[in-house]
């Protein structure tokens, strides 16, 4: 009997390609994958984040809530919240599985899936390198696709959470990466998202990233690849320099900072100071025009002062950046950082956290006004008007009479005015691809 499957996932990226296969894995076994549950869907899998105090809770919530409005499904919390808690935690779930998997997920239900009094908790698998993933990530959106590359990390930041939920850092076997990449161009995508925890760091049989974006590129001449976050490291010149000459390779890098003051870096066991990032910042945007640099940044952390604060705010409007994600430091239990003394108070924080999204708010209107006048390639997302996402990250929406192209068009478009919010600006076809 075909059964029904809901996948709700929360966080990263790396989250959603985990999603997806799991999605696809399922699909494999007889499931129907639905867009939002009911009163007959089956199976619902929660997957978890738990990168602060405060996503945890919402996993944890989210998990309550659809055990509630859904008491017959039977409800797999999966991911990083499951990874770091022990199971009966989840007194809503009816089965827990860690990371990483230690198998598929449709060889760890029950047969038949019934409710549980208590979770079913899988022992999580093995850490090891070179590993594999089966099928191919299964998308509800045919335009875009996350290709998981790498998983864990080592460099126990401070306030991080993420190598206790997802191990060491190791890579994908080089072969298996490619694999699903052509299955993934096979189904029609015509963006993929290169994802992991931290991608600068993939190492595979001696190839490195640059290595696997280069193989990336050859399987196909229409297919565009763009970078996930990228930690900043020695493949980063490698990148940029690829970047810079293949057009394929989308105009944007996430380079998460998270500070612009070095004592702060330095309590937050960064791996890089700030003028070693302006060095790799400006390197980028001078050797590639129309560049959407993006960083990450926390407001908040344990130690900052008035000082400190003002030094990274006059260091981030030096710097040039089309993209800021900003965020409040959120203390996560079992991270050094959670019990760090000289936490600012929170109106201070407040105060700042509105100071730099309204710096945000700035450069992201800057940067889409820089880019007026240009053409950028754009794929097509929503019909009617036609928008979409420039390679370069800017969200385009075509003006008459070149608004009636179908999602998932590749397209050229030379941008013509901005709407004065953020990264929204309006263009003309320039040509289809």
């Amino acid at each position: 009997m075909n059964q029904n499957a809901y996948l709700h996932t929360l966080g990263c990226r790396l989250n959603q390609a985990d999603s997806a296969a799991v999605a696809d894995d399922l699909a494999s076994h007889g499931f129907t994958i639905v867009s939002e549950p009911d009163a007959h869907t089956d199976l619902i899998v929660v997957n978890s984040c738990s990168v602060t105090a405060t996503a945890a809770r919402k996993s944890r919530q989210t998990l309550r809530a659809l055990r509630r409005r859904f008491p017959q499904a039977f409800i797999v919390i999966m991911g990083c919240d499951a990874t770091v808690e022990q199971a009966d935690i989840f007194p809503e779930a009816d089965a827990v599985v860690p990371n990483p998997r230690p198998a598929p997920l449709s060889q760890l239900l029950p047969t038949p899936l019934a409710r549980r009094p208590e979770p079913l908790a899988a022992a999580p698998g093995d850490f090891h390198d070179d590993f594999v993933c089966e099928g191919a990530g299964l998308f509800a959106d045919r335009t875009r696709a996350n290709l998981k590359v790498q998983d864990g990390c080592n460099f126990f930041c401070s306030y991080c959470i993420v190598p206790h939920t997802r191990g060491p850092a190791r890579s994908r076997n080089f072969a298996d990466v490619l694999r699903e990449a052509r299955e993934l161009i096979a189904r029609g995508h015509r963006e993929i998202v290169v994802s992991g925890v931290n991608v600068t760091t993939y190492d595979n049989g001696g190839r490195d990233l640059a290595d696997l974006l280069e193989a990336l590129l050859e399987l196909d001449d229409t297919t565009r690849y763009r970078l996930g976050s990228a930690e900043p490291g020695p493949v980063i010149a490698k990148v940029i320099r690829l970047m810079a000459h293949t057009p394929r390779l989308c105009r944007f890098l996430h380079l998460p900072l998270q500070y612009g003051e070095d004592s702060i870096l330095r309590a937050m066991r960064r791996h890089y100071d700030t003028a070693q990032f302006r060095d790799v910042a400006l390197e980028a945007t001078e050797l590639i025009p129309g560049l959407c640099l993006g960083t990450d940044l926390i407001v908040g952390f344990p130690g900052e002062t008035d000082a400190t604060f003002e030094s990274c705010r006059r260091y981030l409007e030096e710097l040039p950046l089309g993209l800021m994600h900003v965020f409040g430091y959120s203390p996560r239990p079992g991270t050094p950082a959670a019990t760090m003394a000289g936490r600012p108070a929170s109106t201070l924080v407040d105060q700042r956290l509105q100071t730099l999204l309204d710096l945000s708010a700035a450069k992201a209107r800057d940067f889409a006004r820089s880019q007026l006048g240009t053409t950028v390639q754009v794929l097509v997302e929503t019909a009617e008007p036609a928008s979409g996402w420039s390679d370069n990250y800017l969200h385009v929406t075509l003006q008459p009479p070149h608004d009636h192209l179908p999602p998932n068009t590749l397209c050229h478009a030379r941008l013509v005015a901005d709407d004065a919010d953020d990264r929204h600006v309006r263009g003309v076809l320039a040509d289809q691809t």
